[in-house]
């Protein structure tokens, strides 16, 4: 016999529930920017003052970054979001000398990058959703910006939602 979702539901307490809600909720977001970027890298990570830190990963290119890996924020291409909160695009980063020398480029083979910062929804700058690939991508699409945008924004919602029951 099946337990019930309802006996399913009374034994999980509300943070893991929400946690449950969380994981699924990015994941299918991490999916859809794959989808809609054409890249095979989607990530969520959470800036502390000095370092990036990945909670989220869909990764079909195997790109060797994983959840709770850490690196120093400074060596991003995430980082920008600090000084200028705005997407970035970067379609070909080996032609672009501002982003090539950047040790995280040659570390993980990355030759384009699509990102957006993830605010939540009280102002605070949470990290970034980033989409990476180690091929070039031309990035065609003129509502590119404003989609990796909401889906940033929805990220964010998620998070402080979650981040607010801990707190009660």
């Amino acid at each position: 016999m099946v337990p019930s979702v309802t006996a399913a539901h009374s034994l999980l307490s509300a943070d893991e529930r929400a946690a449950i809600a969380e994981i699924e909720a990015t994941t299918s977001i991490l999916q859809l920017v794959t989808r809609l970027t054409g890249m095979r890298f989607a990530g969520i990570a959470k800036f502390t003052d000095l370092e990036w830190v990945v909670c989220s990963v869909h990764d079909t290119a195997d790109m060797g970054i994983h959840v709770d890996d850490v690196l120093d924020l400074e060596t991003t291409l995430c980082s920008e979001f600090c000084i200028n909160p705005q997407t970035l695009f970067i379609p070909q980063i080996s032609h672009n000398g501002r982003f090539a020398a950047r040790p995280v480029v040659k570390q993980f083979a990355i030759e384009s990058y699509a990102g957006a910062p993830i605010f939540l929804p009280d102002g605070r700058l949470f990290g970034a959703l980033c989409a990476l690939d180690s091929r070039a991508m031309l990035f065609e699409d003129p509502n590119l910006p404003e989609t990796l945008s909401l889906f940033a924004r929805l990220i964010g919602c998620i998070f402080f939602a979650n981040l607010s029951s801990v707190d009660q």
